[in-house]
């Protein structure tokens, strides 16, 4: 029953999305930032499919992989599941992200216009 009413709880394919959205905003502004791994950690650890997001994203950094490359493919990811992809969920994701944003004390422009676009290409879906 679980399933029928939480999808995106059984969603392997939207925490690779997450994952990856997560590096390409902590990777806006240069570069992954001790604080923002270290909250990206404690967060995905309570997530259903945490592990392969967080997995998702060291991989990304593994490989030095564009802000652009990483937005695309989560993105890509979305638009596949959009089906899977609730209003609650989407947002979920999106509190995520100012969360991990948040986690220095100098949000960067650059990462708050991630965090608008991601909401506005979310709503889009």
């Amino acid at each position: 029953m679980e399933s029928n009413l939480n999808p995106e709880k059984n969603n392997p394919d939207l925490y690779l999305g997450l994952g990856s959205m997560i590096y390409a905003l902590a990777k806006a502004d240069g570069r992954l930032q001790l604080e923002e791994m270290q909250l990206a950690k404690e967060i995905l650890a309570d997530e259903p499919y945490g592990s392969l997001a967080l997995y998702a994203l060291m991989l990304r950094e593994d490989y030095d992989e564009t802000v652009d490359e990483a937005y695309a493919f989560a993105m890509r990811r979305f638009i596949n599941q959009r089906a899977q992809l609730t209003e609650a969920t989407k947002k979920h994701f999106v509190n995520i992200l100012q969360r991990i944003a948040n986690a220095h004390d100098d949000t960067s422009q650059k990462e708050h216009a991630m965090i608008q676009r991601f909401r506005r290409d979310l709503r889009r879906l």
